[in-house]
């Protein structure tokens, strides 16, 4: 009985480690494309210049570039909120659970 509960929780801390790294290496990707590409943003936008007359196509990828890294933005820190939400709302409901096994009525 003991052993089985004991496999049950490495199991469930071997899940939240991954969810914990899978959520690093979405934060570290992030960071490893976007960075560049926002602190190259006005060289990226020099070169389109050069091959574009249109001053709309210009805005175009300018917004395009922010809208990007925003939008990723949000979605690296829901993956976030997921993974470190996660645990508390497991942990409300292992003592909710303990509550009602706990009490007599």
């Amino acid at each position: 009985m003991e052993s089985t509960i004991k496999k049950s929780t490495y199991k469930q801390a071997e899940k939240r480690v991954k969810r914990i790294r899978d959520f690093y290496n979405h934060l570290q990707i992030f960071v490893i494309i976007m960075a560049p590409i926002l602190l190259f943003s006005n060289a990226i936008i020099g070169f389109f210049e050069s091959y574009i007359d249109n001053g709309n196509t210009l805005e175009w990828v300018k917004v395009n570039i922010w809208i990007n890294t925003l939008l990723w933005f949000i979605g690296v820190a829901i993956h976030g909120l997921f993974v470190f939400k996660v645990n508390l709302i497991d942990k409300w409901e292992k003592n909710k659970v303990a509550e009602f096994m706990n009490r007599k009525d």
